[in-house]
């Protein structure tokens, strides 16, 4: 990925210090920063994907498309074009899973993810064509100001509110801001999805106009593909399929029910890809996200830290277990920090959210108006494998054996599939 490396300083290891814009190398503090990977908006992210893609298709859409060459020359013409995300399956998954998989056969490159590496943040820049400092979608749990609650953006529930609870349509009418791009298109566009997602506010936005179609398992979902490319005109198709990031939240992203259920997704997509066609397709495949293992012995729970540091919490933490975000009592931010380094230092980065936001991790400019207060004073930033989960009364103990949100190559860096077909 160009220019997406970054390394603590080595003036200071526990407070990563972000490059420019660009995200170059910095020296190594330490062995494990070798793994750490930022998001390069300039031109290789999901972000220049959507980007690119919509460009192509006769949208006009402002961003930055891809470098030259990672996508290659996509001519549009006479051709039918479809996208298939699959949730979770990021470069490091698709090499162990399938090494020798029809996917990874035809793999043109990898691209970074967003930051965080989080299906609410990814899912909405593909479907924006956005970076998450533009759309605001900043985790699985976020806090919304204007609602002073915690709040789920996917599913629209409220984790913790100092006020009235918000509602659906409230919440939906805040957070989903941004535009889709899939209607902008000069052509037909579908979005085939899990039919639990259809009628949800977050598709019916993101998706646009365009015509959302259900399925309920995999042999539904390429049916629908099919029936999605009979149309007259040639297509623009969407599916997105959240099974094997399920698994890899309970399993973790190595065990062997996952290599089971990869290698009946790529025999799927070989089929379909086998099946003789009218007009030409292009078919992408890609991920928002991939995954680390988050074993149990190296979950944090925040009940169990020092007093002195809880008590310097405004409200509970946001973001992801991989990736925390601090809102802070008021002028106590620098005592915090300093704090949780003393405390969390040896699992988690320590990082003011401002600088985080100054440097480009987000993305670039013009940002959210509400983006400063939905990611807090401090991030921290969890070490490889590590996990940090607060629970509020009501809620049971969480963990998961796979997680992501973070900055490791393995939650950052997704694949990019290409397959082009003759009719």
């Amino acid at each position: 990925m160009s220019g997406g490396f970054l390394r603590p300083s080595p003036t200071n290891a526990g407070i990563i210090g972000l490059a420019n814009a660009g995200f170059h190398a910095m020296p190594d503090a330490s062995p494990d920063q070798d793994t750490l990977c930022w998001p390069d908006y300039q031109g290789g992210s999901l972000v220049n994907l959507s980007v690119s893609l919509a460009q192509a298709m006769g949208a006009e859409i402002a961003g930055t498309p891809l470098h030259p060459g990672l996508l290659g020359p996509l001519a549009t013409e006479g051709r039918d074009i479809a996208l298939l995300l699959v949730d979770g399956l990021g470069d490091a998954q698709l090499a162990r899973h399938g090494p020798a998989s029809f996917l990874r056969a035809h793999q043109r490159t990898t691209l970074s993810s967003v930051f965080p590496s989080t299906t609410a943040s990814a899912l909405t820049s593909v479907q924006t064509a956005t970076p998450p400092s533009q759309h605001g979608l900043t985790g699985w749990e976020m806090y919304s100001p204007a609602h002073r609650a915690i709040v789920h953006p996917l599913t629209l529930g409220c984790r913790h509110s100092e006020a009235a609870a918000p509602t659906h349509g409230a919440l939906a009418s805040a957070l989903y801001q941004t535009p889709s791009w899939f209607d902008r298109l000069a052509r037909p566009a579908v979005c085939v999805l899990p039919q639990h997602l259809v009628p949800t506010p977050f598709s019916r936005h993101h998706a646009g106009r365009t015509m959302r179609v259900p399925y309920r398992d995999w042999p539904a979902l390429f049916a629908a593909l099919e029936q999605a490319l009979a149309s007259r005109t040639p297509a623009f198709v969407y599916a997105y399929t959240s099974r094997l990031d399920h698994e890899m939240h309970a399993a973790g992203p190595d065990d062997w029910s996952v290599s089971r259920s990869f290698t009946e997704l790529d025999e799927r997509i070989e089929a379909f890809c086998q099946t003789p066609r009218r007009r030409p397709l292009t078919l992408l495949v890609t991920a928002d996200h991939g995954f680390a293992a988050t074993p149990r012995d190296k979950r944090v729970a925040w009940e169990t830290l020092p007093e002195a540091l809880q008590a310097l919490l405004a409200r509970p933490l946001s973001g992801e277990g991989r990736v925390r975000f601090c809102h802070v009592r008021q002028g106590e931010a620098a005592r915090f920090a300093a704090l949780a380094e003393e405390t969390l230092g040896e699992v988690a980065w320590v990082e003011t959210s401002g600088s985080l936001v100054e440097r480009g991790a987000f993305g670039p400019p013009p940002y959210h108006p509400e983006l400063m207060a939905r990611v807090g004073d401090v991030t921290l930033l969890m070490k490889p494998g590590h996990t940090l989960r607060d629970t509020l009364p009501g809620e049971r103990w969480l963990h998961l054996d796979g997680s992501h949100g973070g900055v490791s190559r393995a939650e950052m860096r997704v694949p990019l599939i290409r397959v082009d077909i003759d009719a």
